[in-house]
């Protein structure tokens, strides 16, 4: 998907060169906010990302997603499939060898007709340590 971001043209903002420099670092999927607070440091305000993050979204650029608690998430379309459980209580992030969909993929193909080329997920759940808290 890298090439394809690279035949995408679009007007080169000092905005949009921050935010998607921020993606680029990030290993997980990060808030609007924790892009703001690395973009504010460059000038650019608080709708600046938003109306960026809705157009690199758009074009496909990047992926957003919503967390449990409702908290749009967003990271760049061409990162690595990555798979990470996440503890609901306190936000540890796990990150998991492979890809625990490729069957479900090849399935919904099969059953759907459609060519699957991307998928984007996260599991929640409790860790171990907030599961002993939790009992305690």
């Amino acid at each position: 998907m890298a090439s394809d971001m690279e035949t995408i043209t679009y007007k080169n903002t000092k905005g949009r060169q921050a935010i998607l420099a921020f993606l680029r670092k990030s290993d997980y999927p990060v808030t609007a906010v924790k892009i703001y607070n690395a973009a504010k440091k460059e000038g650019i305000n608080f709708s600046t990302v938003y109306r960026c993050l809705n157009f690199f979204v758009g074009k496909g650029l990047i992926h957003k997603e919503v967390s449990p608690d409702h908290v749009s998430l967003f990271s760049l379309a061409s990162h690595p499939d990555k798979h990470v459980i996440v503890c609901l209580k306190c936000h540890k992030r796990v990150e998991i060898e492979g890809c625990p969909y490729e069957e479900a993929n090849k399935a919904l193909e099969k059953g759907t007709g459609f060519k699957i080329v991307d998928h984007n997920a996260e599991i929640y759940g409790i860790c171990p340590e907030c599961q002993k808290k939790a009992s305690e």
